[in-house]
């Protein structure tokens, strides 16, 4: 998908949402609901315009054919990109020297399972880098795409190797890549098994695949219900591991590891985020937690999963 040429237009507020088939198995209509929204918001600009989102905004399905959960009635791809492509994220951005360390030791985790040191990577969505910066600490030929103006240019200024844009407006050579990366980034895609086939083409015959997702299956989220801290407006749709391994297989790829994904922020700003999603007492608690504690670097579990797959032959 390509940037729409009048973001303001594409972003003006009231627009219809719209009916969308199952982004898994193609069923057009006759979805569960599971949840309706308890904070409504028609502004596509206050939707998609940060990575964070809004909690409490949409309707949520479940798919009775293939168990697929997605947000339906949902705005147009124009309005959704649109809204990406303004993204301006300080917050986001700040927790960058965290971001990379979990990043590294994400990658020292699974070394077994991925390329070895010198490999060409390519990860897509890369917000400010971190995942690019650990990725070079690691040994890695490490490249990047990010639709957020904002965050592509912090990037750049870093001196990493990161391009604005979608994987749909870019024309990269076929088998130029050991790996490939969407960490925290199929949630967003308005089309996640178009954007998983395109990215097929662009791995090694030997190389791998890496997914970060949100973990819908998860204890945590089934307790949360319609609470869970994942269901933002932002994330159009949400996969447990079983419905990870099925996208990947019916777009050419065969999984072979999955994990549980820690990282590590700032307490504070872990602080922050529960307040943004209205978890009762955080926002008071936060006012009142001294900075020194603010600071301190907590790991976390959050619900999030990492799935490795390769090109099936």
């Amino acid at each position: 998908m390509t940037a729409p040429p009048e973001a303001a237009q594409v972003l003006a507020p009231n627009l219809a949402r719209h009916p969308v088939p199952c982004p898994l198995c193609g069923r057009p209509e006759g979805f569960r609901t599971l949840f309706t929204p308890w904070s409504p918001c028609d502004d596509p600009r206050q939707l998609y315009g940060a990575a964070s989102g809004l909690p409490g905004t949409q309707t949520l399905v479940e798919c009775p054919d293939c168990s697929m959960i997605f947000e339906n009635p949902r705005f147009p791809d124009e309005a959704i990109l649109a809204g990406y492509l303004a993204s301006e994220e300080g917050g986001h951005d700040s927790q960058y020297p965290m971001r990379v360390e979990s990043f590294y030791r994400a990658l020292v985790r699974l070394k077994e399972h991925l390329p070895p040191p010198g490999a060409r990577v390519l990860d897509i969505g890369t917000a400010g880098g971190a995942f690019l910066d650990a990725a070079t600490r690691y040994g890695y030929d490490a490249h990047g795409l990010e639709p957020s103006r904002d965050l592509t240019e912090r990037g750049k200024k870093r001196g990493l190797k990161i391009e604005q844009g979608t994987i749909a407006d870019h024309s990269l050579p076929p088998g130029s890549f050991d790996m490939v990366c969407l960490w925290d980034v199929i949630e967003h895609l308005t089309d996640p098994k178009a954007d998983l086939e395109r990215i097929r083409p662009l791995l090694k015959p030997d190389g791998v695949f890496l997914v970060n997702f949100p973990d819908i299956g998860t204890t945590q989220a089934r307790l949360s219900g319609k609470r869970f801290w994942w269901i933002l407006s932002v994330h159009l749709h949400h996969f447990t591991r079983r419905t990870m391994a099925d996208i990947m297989q019916r777009t050419g790829y065969e999984p072979f590891h999955f994990r549980r994904y820690w990282q590590t922020l700032q307490f504070g700003y872990l602080e922050d985020m529960a307040a943004r999603l209205n978890i009762p007492l955080t926002a008071f608690i936060a006012r009142h937690t001294p900075r020194f504690i603010r600071e301190i670097p907590m790991p976390y579990y959050a619900s999030q999963t990492t799935a490795l797959a390769r090109v099936k032959r």
